[in-house]
């Protein structure tokens, strides 16, 4: 199989490139990674062209094929590896992952247009205007509801770690 690579911008802002990273971080894919610095240069949008059509990041470059968008890659990388099992056997928390998965991507508009991601500093209550309290309010739901339907498979990160640790 062909090297994976992928275009990323800056791990400390761009939110919508972490996924496919930790995701294929996390399942021990090997890839090659391109990182275009944000915002830092008035050319990184032709930078990033040169990769993908879309002008963004983040882009999957494998066998001949572009894909962007980070819900995008991590299908594909689903497709690609399937052994990896992405998504749970479990048809009704596969379909409350993928339902939660699609509102996370495309939902929270107040969260993030006020509260960017920048993981270098903290601004305790900026951003915080009308709206963005029912974003967390509603995230915060989300995951207590799926921790009391599925989350009798116990720790999280004890599963994690689980998987990363060679048999």
């Amino acid at each position: 199989m062909t090297q994976l690579t992928l275009v990323i911008g800056n791990k400390n802002y761009s939110s919508w490139s972490l996924p496919p990273w930790l995701a294929m971080k996390q399942f021990g894919l090997e890839f090659n990674e391109i990182r275009i610095p944000l915002y830092n240069s008035p050319d990184y949008s032709s930078k990033i062209r040169q990769y993908s059509s879309s002008g963004k990041v983040p882009v999957l470059l494998h066998d001949m094929q572009t894909v962007w968008d980070s819900l995008a890659i991590c299908e594909y990388l689903a497709e690609t590896f399937p052994t990896l099992q992405w998504w749970t056997e479990d048809k009704a928390a596969r379909a409350l992952a993928r339902s939660i998965t699609a509102e996370m991507h495309s939902g929270f508009q107040k969260l993030r247009q006020n509260m960017p991601m920048n993981c270098r500093t903290k601004y305790p209550g900026k951003g915080l205007v009308s709206g963005v309290q029912q974003d967390i309010d509603r995230i915060t739901r989300i995951w207590q509801e799926s921790r009391q339907k599925f989350g009798n498979g116990g720790n999280f990160y004890l599963e994690i770690l689980r998987r990363r640790s060679p048999s």
